[in-house]
């Protein structure tokens, strides 16, 4: 388990944590990550719940759910391996939610100014659970995902 501990500031960028879903690299801001975990072996499992609700962990005293958001966008086959990672954000209403991802991949400064907007642009992600896109210096795509809309109290129940 690695934690991230680090505050960042910046006026015309910002940080975030970018991870793989599937075939695409996606992005979220810093600030809302707690930590970062590898799978946990110990999930209890919740009856009654959608697929892509996994169950809850202890994290230190605290209760958290964790997501499958794999499963929720069908981002492509979902296994579980040594690279399968749960990044623990904080919502703005500071609730702690686990997101399970393919792999997390590193911490980028991004130009927010260079944000497009997103259309159908291929994802797996419905447009409405992400923020924009911005393009890299090696003209790969990284799409920065809305968590406060993934993780909304409504979007537990469907």
């Amino acid at each position: 388990m690695a934690r991230i501990d680090k505050q960042y500031s910046s006026t015309n960028s910002d940080e975030y944590m970018t991870f793989i879903l599937g075939e695409m690299k996606y992005a979220v801001e810093l600030p809302k990550i707690r930590e970062i975990l590898t799978y946990p072996d110990l999930i209890t499992t919740l009856p009654n719940t959608t697929e892509w609700v996994k169950g809850l962990i202890n994290l230190r005293g605290e209760v958290v759910p964790i997501l499958d958001i794999r499963v929720k966008f069908g981002t492509g086959e979902v296994q579980y391996d040594e690279n399968t990672a749960v990044i623990a954000v904080i919502t703005n209403d500071n609730r702690m939610i686990g997101l399970v991802v393919d792999k997390v991949d590193d911490v980028q400064k991004l130009e927010t100014s260079q944000l497009y907007p997103v259309s159908d642009m291929g994802s797996a992600i419905p447009p409405r659970y992400l923020k924009g896109f911005v393009r890299l210096e090696d003209n790969q795509m990284l799409v920065i995902m809305d968590i406060e809309t993934v993780v909304a109290k409504e979007e537990l129940k469907s």
